[in-house]
């Protein structure tokens, strides 16, 4: 296996650096392209929940406390939330647009770039510390990140197969979460292998030591991220102690570092996480189950390597005792923990985000140290075909992953399209606002779409009256969230027969409202709740009994300020109208906006 001098090495990390940097930006410079100068602003979402983050980091930078709900406009909540938790991505995004001025969505856009830049310095980094071979880790790094979510059997592989998708796009891209702490994962990594594989003590501890500093930096980033960490070091751990016995002391201390550092962070998130308004089981959609799963395309794809890595140490190509041999087997089994601890536990939490953040990227990288490993350092006369090989490895990976960026980036245009022409509707309220006498009150707005709905929090500090992240923060409960929904379809102008056609279709946002978002999306956690025709039918009757018995009280709990409608498209505005003043309206770009002042009403 070759090596070179560290300067030399790094210069073949800007292959990847480049290739990846583009493909991040991909969904961003389009939509640049396609509004030019009428770009209002806004960030391309390459992911359903990307708003809500956004949205947190908006109140951070707009002066909110870190406990505060974005989306009920409140601050000091008397509950933490999995954002408030989770607070060091929204900090570190936060602090540095305050103080430039930025705005959330302008440091969403720099985020995305960073996220892939300093991630494919950290793999290449990890890559290259083992196996010393600086062009086989540029394109290691740069197949891992391209190749990652067809691994997870997602993005245009499964939409070429069944015509549907969970995710898209690059998933560990996705702001903040994991994107902002993706590079830390792999820096954790580094910094435990170097810990123990230190023959001086003192250089051994001080790894040991930036390890746990490091996975408390991921407790506080990501749930997913640290329990991976966890279960990753634990695999390391074990595989070294059994299978390197000249070693075992000074991994064993190592690891007790490790863990004792790792104990201390655990020790303040456990507390922290007992403060949530809701419990654990309702806030992460934990499932109640013993059950094996061995059908995980990154799970089988791990077991796979794994297995070849025993057929080759067993036929001497490999050394079983090799450290590097035990590390690319540790990344391969991970995903069998991650995914299998309910057998112990009892309880499943969303697997698929593993899958599809976390296992896909384990087992490629086991795979490229193998791959690694049973190279040997090419002479003068095989030198030119293994470059050879290796480029077209890496143009392979940059045309799959250009097909990854650019097919949702053009599916995704409307609502690109839609998010950014949001933003001036959005500020003409906030113009009104400013002359309100009152304007320090909440002002609640009505948009009569999901998509500017969700992302008003983002680019204001305005409440919708509803959308589809309002009960995340919890500072709305579960049937406070339905009822304001109720509340959105009435004004709206839903029917409860719209309703029943929307469960029908299963419509995410409208399923997750009313049956949540475990039954809306049974891959989060429920596959064997389906929601019956029988269900459907009986919430679209709940929906019409609240409709018919509307009253003044209700139209008071809140009270609404504003309506965004589109322009071309104005809904029914017949019950809206029993209880609301329309104001003439004003018109901007794909939207107009209603000031709505309330009004005695009756019904007919």
């Amino acid at each position: 296996m070759e090596t070179r001098s560290p300067k030399t090495a790094w210069k073949f990390v800007l292959i990847p650096v480049i290739a990846m940097a583009i493909l991040a930006m991909y969904p961003q410079i389009s939509l640049w392209v396609n509004k030019g100068s009428e770009w209002k602003g806004s960030y391309s979402v390459s992911n359903y929940d990307e708003v809500a983050y956004s949205a947190y980091v908006n109140a951070l930078i707009n002066g909110k406390p870190r406990r505060n709900d974005p989306f009920a406009n409140t601050d000091d909540e008397a509950h933490e939330s999995l954002y408030s938790i989770q607070f060091i991505p929204a900090y570190s995004i936060a602090a540095p647009a305050r103080i430039l001025g930025f705005s959330a969505s302008s440091a969403f856009i720099f985020l995305g770039l960073f996220t892939a830049i300093f991630s494919v310095l950290a793999l290449f980094w990890l890559i290259q510390t083992v196996t010393g071979n600086p062009a086989l880790s540029a394109v290691g790094t740069l197949a891992i990140f391209c190749f990652g979510t067809a691994v997870a059997f997602q993005g245009e592989l499964r939409y070429l197969v069944e015509g549907r998708i969970l995710i898209d796009f690059f998933p560990f891209l996705r702001r903040y979460q994991p994107g902002f702490a993706f590079p830390i994962f792999f820096v954790f990594f580094v910094f435990v292998w170097r810990s123990f594989m230190q023959i001086e003590w003192k250089r051994a501890v001080g790894y040991a030591v930036l390890s746990g500093i490091t996975f408390a930096v991921l407790v506080f980033s990501y749930f997913y991220l640290w329990t991976a960490a966890a279960a990753w070091v634990s695999c390391l751990t074990v595989f070294n102690v059994f299978g390197n016995k000249d070693d075992r002391l000074r991994v064993i201390s190592s690891a007790g570092i490790i863990g004792a550092l790792a104990s201390l962070s655990l020790i303040a998130y456990f507390i922290m996480l007992s403060n949530q308004v809701s419990s654990p089981d309702s806030v992460l959609l934990s499932t109640n189950t013993h059950a094996p799963d061995f059908a995980s395309p990154p799970l089988i794809i791990g077991l796979i390597v794994a297995v070849a890595i025993g057929i080759f140490a067993y036929r001497g190509r490999l050394v079983f005792r090799d450290p590097r041999v035990l590390l690319a087997i540790s990344f391969a089994v991970t995903p069998v923990i991650l995914l299998n601890q309910q057998v112990v536990t009892g309880r499943v939490l969303q697997p698929v985000h593993y899958e599809i953040f976390i296992a896909n990227y384990l087992v490629l990288i086991a795979a490229v140290l193998l791959f690694a490993m049973l190279q040997k350092a090419p002479n003068d006369s095989e030198r030119p075909r293994f470059s050879k090989a290796l480029i077209y490895v890496a143009a392979l990976a940059v045309v799959w992953g250009f097909i990854e960026a650019s097919a949702p980036t053009t599916r995704n245009a409307v609502y690109a399209n839609i998010r950014d022409d949001t933003i001036p509707a959005v500020r003409l309220i906030e113009q009104r606002v400013a002359s309100d006498p009152i304007r320090n009150r909440t002002h609640i707005v009505l948009a009569t779409n999901f998509v500017s709905s969700d992302f008003i929090p983002t680019v204001s500090v305005l409440r919708p009256l509803w959308n589809a992240h309002t009960s995340t923060a919890g500072g709305v409960s579960i049937a406070e969230n339905k009822r304001l929904f109720y509340l959105y379809l009435y004004y709206s102008g839903f029917t409860s027969r719209d309703l029943e056609d929307a469960l029908r279709q299963n419509v995410f946002e409208v399923t997750a409202a009313i049956f949540g978002p475990d039954r809306a999306l049974p891959a989060l956690g429920q596959p064997d709740k389906k929601i019956s025709v029988a269900e459907i039918s009986t919430e679209a009757k709940k929906y019409a009994d609240f409709a018919a018995a509307f009253s003044a009280a209700d139209a008071a709990n809140p009270h609404l300020d504003y309506l965004i409608v589109p322009t071309k498209a104005e809904p029914d505005f017949t019950n809206l109208d029993r209880w609301y003043q329309r104001d003439n309206g004003e018109s901007t770009g794909l939207f107009k906006v209603y000031g709505l002042t309330t009004k005695t009403a009756t019904h007919p």
